[in-house]
C-alpha cells in the first residue's frame, strides 16, 4: 500500500496559481502511482474560509480520484472552524480530524489513521488520548499532525509536538506539517516521522526543491522517499566578482557561473572585491533582468583592498599578501585560473581583520 504525505499547500493564498498546480501535479501523481492515502498534515488552504472557487476546485479535484482516501489534520491557517472550509458537504473520500486524537480505519488498505486538526488559530501541546478503543487487528497505524517539534514543557502557541510524545503513539509514520523546510525522516521509539515541508514555495525564504513523501508499507515496515513535486524554486546561488571592473563584466560571470533560470527565482549573494567600484545592486537587478523568473540581490562585496600597499608593509599580514599574489602571478603566467589562490587571499586578509595574532621567529 502507497501512501503521501504533503503539508503547508496555503492554497487560495500567495502564489496562489503555482500553489494549485502544484496540488493538482500532486493528485495527478497520486494517481499514476497507485496512492491509496493521501495525508495532508494541515494548512492546506491559507485562511479558515477561503474564495469558493478555490474550495470547490480542491473539493472537485480530490472527488476526481475516488479511490484516493484523504486524511487531513487542519492547521492553524485553515482550522476546523463553523462556516470553515471543511464545514458542511465533502467528497466521501475526503476526512478532516477533530481536535481531538482519534483514528479512522481504512481496512480496504490495511491501515488506520490517526490525526488531530486545529480548531482554532492556536492550540496547545499535543497529548494524545490514553482512551482505550476496540481496534482491527491486523491494521498498519499512520498518524498525521500540524505542530511544533519542541523540547518537552517549550512553549508553542501552535501545537508543540515533543518526541516522547511522538513515541508513545506507537505509530508506524506520523506525517507533520507546519515547517515549510523538509526535514529527513527521524524515528522516536518505535516510530519514524518528518515534515515533508511546503508543497510549492512561493517566496524567496522557501528555497529548494519542494513535494512529499511518498511511502510504501509493506508488512510492518514502510520504506519512504522524497518525491519533486513543485514547479518553480528558489535557487540559492552565490557569486564571486573579485576582479570585476563594472556592472557589465559581473553580468558576464553571472551568465558564465549561473546562466539563466527563467523559471526560477534566483537569491543572488554577491561576495568578493569588485574592482575600483562599488556595486550598485539596483541598477544590476536591471541589467540581469530576464534572466530568472524573479530575482534578489544581496551584497555582500567589500572594497578591494590596496594590496600593492598592504604588500610593502613588514608584517605578517605584508608576507602573507606579497606570497600569495606571487601565486596568482604564477597561475596567471601558466594561464590558469588563480581564482582559488584569489579566494584564500580574501579569506586570509579577513581573518587579519579578525586580530589574528602569530610570533614570527
Amino acid at each position: 500500500m502507497k501512501f503521501l504525505h504533503c503539508a503547508d499547500l496555503h492554497l487560495g493564498g500567495a502564489g496562489g496559481q503555482e500553489r494549485m498546480r502544484a496540488f493538482l501535479r500532486m493528485l495527478a501523481f497520486a494517481k499514476r502511482e497507485g496512492v491509496g492515502v493521501l495525508l495532508v498534515a494541515g494548512d492546506l488552504f491559507d485562511a479558515p474560509r477561503v474564495d469558493e472557487r478555490t474550495r470547490r476546485t480542491v473539493m472537485e479535484a480530490f472527488a476526481g480520484n475516488p479511490s484516493l482516501c484523504v486524511m487531513i489534520a487542519p492547521g492553524n491557517h485553515d482550522p476546523l472552524v463553523a462556516g470553515g472550509n471543511y464545514d458542511g458537504a465533502m467528497p466521501a473520500n475526503v476526512y478532516a480530524f477533530g481536535g481531538e486524537w482519534s483514528c479512522a480505519e481504512i481496512p480496504a488498505y490495511g491501515v488506520r489513521v490517526w490525526g488531530a486538526g486545529f480548531t482554532a488559530e492556536r492550540m496547545p501541546p499535543f497529548a494524545p488520548a490514553r482512551k482505550r478503543l476496540r481496534l482491527t487487528e491486523g491494521l498498519y497505524d499512520l498518524g498525521v499532525l500540524h505542530g511544533d517539534l519542541a523540547s518537552p514543557g517549550a512553549r508553542s502557541d501552535y501545537r508543540a509536538i515533543a518526541r516522547e510524545e511522538i513515541a508513545q503513539t506507537g505509530l508506524g509514520y506520523l506525517a507533520l506539517g507546519h515547517i515549510h523546510a523538509r526535514s529527513p525522516v527521524q524515528r522516536a521509539g518505535r516510530t519514524l516521522y518528518a515534515y515533508s515541508g511546503c508543497l510549492q514555495g512561493a517566496g524567496f525564504d522557501e528555497a529548494g526543491e519542494k513535494g512529499a513523501y511518498l511511502g510504501t508499507v509493506k508488512g510492518e515496515d514502510v520504506e519512504l522517499a522524497f518525491v519533486k513535486l513543485c514547479g518553480s524554486m528558489t535557487l540559492e546561488k552565490t557569486l564571486n566578482v573579485d576582479g570585476c571592473g563594472s556592472l557589465t563584466e559581473v553580468a558576464a560571470r553571472y551568465d558564465h557561473k549561473i546562466g539563466r533560470q527563467e523559471e526560477h527565482r534566483v537569491k543572488l549573494t554577491l561576495t568578493g572585491s569588485p574592482k575600483g567600484f562599488a556595486v550598485d545592486a539596483d541598477a544590476l537587478l536591471r541589467l540581469l533582468a530576464g534572466r530568472a523568473l524573479e530575482m534578489r540581490i544581496e551584497d555582500e562585496t567589500r572594497p578591494e583592498a590596496d594590496l600593492a600597499k598592504t604588500a610593502r608593509e613588514d608584517t605578517l599580514r605584508g608576507a602573507f599578501v606579497r606570497r600569495m599574489l606571487d601565486r596568482i602571478g604564477r597561475a596567471q603566467e601558466r594561464g590558469e585560473d588563480p581564482a582559488v589562490a584569489r579566494e584564500a587571499l580574501r579569506l586570509g586578509l579577513e581573518a587579519f581583520e579578525g586580530e589574528v595574532t602569530r610570533h614570527v621567529d
